[in-house]
């Protein structure tokens, strides 16, 4: 790799450095709560309930672990200090890779300062926008991912040596144990690094030989994942599970590249990077480094466009990254403008340069600014609100049975931060064979006659539950395959459905479904109108669940008021188009057997 040195520290840049360093961090810190978004709920159950959720991103339960010592609230919110520290480090590294490019591109610079500013000022726009802060205040942030693909970005900027490889080595096996997207934007970042360190016979085969430790130390996080299996296995019960979320775990909503350039990284910048690219063209030492931030780049662009979290709540660590690598790249372009204006041969050039440096600095603060205006609406909120009507409405002591695994996912986040009630009894339907289920089992030994009946292959009977409901109440959601004869025993309760020991009449269900009126009002401007897509999904699949078990009861009134409850939650939802059509066409009950999932 061409160099042309690496540029001398000064005390300035040290001040540069400082500010990029600890504003991140202290933006990330006010923002630090117990609650986590929904989005946020597998990084939860594995830092703050240390469960199992796979094999990958067993780091942040490594760092989060040791966070614990700290005497500072909640386990989540020290987790949260955890992420915030991430963070700085993560602006640390922005500001030294833009001042790699920017020393590279311009070599001759007679005014440093002025370049360090510029470099901060890209460090500090990437860092103190929303998609970073969501993470950087988040148990579990993507922010760790982050911190490896530009530790090898800032790595690959120097010039080749042996000694580096060990380095490479490591952050490559931590890459392997974070997530494959991760592993790619990694191995893009240091790509250009490899063929001049071949070139220069660094990576013959004994360096390789001596790097391999440090490579299978990177991998230790992958141990440390899989001994969390038999702590609490509430996500991802079974070795199905092994791979969970290789693209990033919470949302899937789809956010279309222009989107999301237009959103959270804004015309500005947009056009300051894409200058950046020509000007480092023109610079032949600047060049490789920037193919090393353009291929991360364009990790990241492949991440928006296979699926990864990219927004409001939960945002890939490959797209924070590639957030970072464009703003190092734009700030060739805040420096060239700079240094154009400071060496123009006209009166006062020099002030009219600290001028529109000083106008540059308003770009940091705009996306502090925007951080701001999200974060005082934000998502946290939703989630108590949510945990509030989904169980504050439930009888003391109640059985929960829970058949699908996203619904256990949501427990598990909400016990792991202390917001489930202690009272509940949690019986996961879908796994007969874990230790939840067996502790349930000690608990309450009327459910073996309904774990009987899930064994043989069939659907509980209706005596086995009625038994149950006799001895605690009992909470749960209709499925489809169930028998016509169990819906009518149950009764809306919040996000829930009731089982009663006796069957219950329409006019109860009718009452029940206008006392949620005034929760559903209040998750709905809490969940939809922010949105928080994890939470609003979760909240479909009960209300879908409920709507279904009305269509068997037969009552068209209380299916229409069922679907009234389901449609803001989720639009176009398929089984509710199926459930209108039904409810107009036939008489009677509904069959609803062919909606089973």
């Amino acid at each position: 790799m061409e160099s042309s040195g690496r540029p001398g520290w000064t005390r300035f840049d040290g001040l540069v450095l400082a500010a990029s360093t600890l504003l991140p961090a202290l933006l990330a810190g006010a923002g630090l709560a117990s609650e986590t978004p929904a989005s946020h709920d597998d990084g939860v159950v594995r830092v703050v309930g240390l469960g199992w959720t796979g094999l990958f991103r067993g780091l942040e339960a490594m760092l989060g672990a040791m966070a614990f010592a700290l005497p500072l609230g909640t386990r989540a919110l020290r987790a949260g200090v955890v992420s915030a520290g991430v963070a700085a480090a993560c602006g640390a590294l922005t500001f030294g890779i833009a001042r790699g490019l920017t020393h590279a591109a311009f070599p001759r610079a007679t005014s440093p300062r002025l370049t360090s500013v510029a470099c901060g000022v890209a460090a500090l726009a990437a860092t103190l926008s929303p998609v970073w802060q969501v993470e950087a205040s988040a148990p579990a942030g993507s922010v760790v991912g982050a911190a490896i693909i530009l530790s090898g970005l800032a790595r690959a900027q120097r010039e080749a040596r042996g000694s580096d490889a060990r380095t490479m080595a490591l952050l490559l096996g931590l890459a392997v144990s974070y997530e494959p997207l991760v592993l790619l934007a990694t191995i893009a970042a240091v790509g250009p690094w490899v063929a001049p360190a071949v070139r220069r016979r660094f990576l013959c085969r004994r360096t390789l030989v001596d790097a391999a430790p440090a490579f299978v130390m990177g991998l230790v996080p992958i141990a440390f994942a899989a001994l969390l299996r038999t702590r609490t296995p509430e996500v991802a019960l079974t070795w199905a599970g092994l791979f969970a979320s290789p693209f990033g775990e919470g949302d899937r909503l789809k956010v279309g590249i222009r989107a999301f350039a237009s959103l959270e990284i804004g015309a500005v910048v947009l056009m300051a990077a894409t200058v950046g690219v020509f000007v480092a063209a023109r610079a032949k030492p600047a060049r490789v480094h920037l193919a090393s931030a353009a291929a991360v780049v364009a990790v990241g662009l492949l991440a928006l466009v296979v699926g990864a979290p990219s927004g409001p709540a939960h945002v890939s660590a490959v797209v924070l990254a590639a957030t970072a690598a464009l703003h190092a790249i734009a700030a060739l372009a805040l420096t060239a403008v700079v240094l154009a204006i400071r060496q123009a041969p006209v009166p006062l050039a020099q002030a009219s340069a600290s001028l529109v440096l000083l106008l540059e600095l308003v770009i940091p603060v705009q996306a502090a600014d925007d951080t701001s205006t999200r974060r005082g609406a934000r998502f946290l909120r939703a989630s108590t609100l949510w945990n509030e009507i989904a169980w504050g409405t439930a009888p003391p002591a109640a059985v929960v049975l829970v058949s699908q695994e996203a619904l256990m996912r949501r427990i598990a986040a909400a016990r792991a931060t202390g917001a489930m009630r202690a009272d509940l009894l949690v019986v996961p339907t879908f796994a007969s064979s874990s230790r939840t289920t067996a502790h349930a089992l000690r608990a309450e030994p009327k459910l073996t006659a309904i774990y009987r009946d899930l064994a043989l292959g069939s659907t509980p009977e209706e005596l086995s539950l009625a038994t149950l409901a006799t001895e605690r109440p009992t909470l749960a959601t209709f499925e489809p395959l169930w028998d016509r004869s169990l819906a009518r025993h149950f009764v809306p309760l919040g996000l829930l459905t009731k089982f009663e020991p006796e069957p219950r009449g329409d006019a109860e269900r009718r009452a029940a479904l206008e006392a949620f009126a005034s929760g559903k009002r209040r998750l709905l401007s809490a969940i939809v109108l922010k949105p928080d897509v994890d939470l609003a999904r979760t909240t479909a699949h009960l209300l879908r669940a409920r709507a279904i078990g009305m269509a068997t009861c037969g009552d068209r009134e209380v299916l229409s008021r069922a679907l009234d409850d389901l449609r803001p939650f989720a639009p176009d939802d398929q089984v509710a188009t199926q459930l209108v059509r039904r409810l107009i066409t036939r008489k009677g009950a509904i069959d609803v057997r062919d909606l089973a999932p």
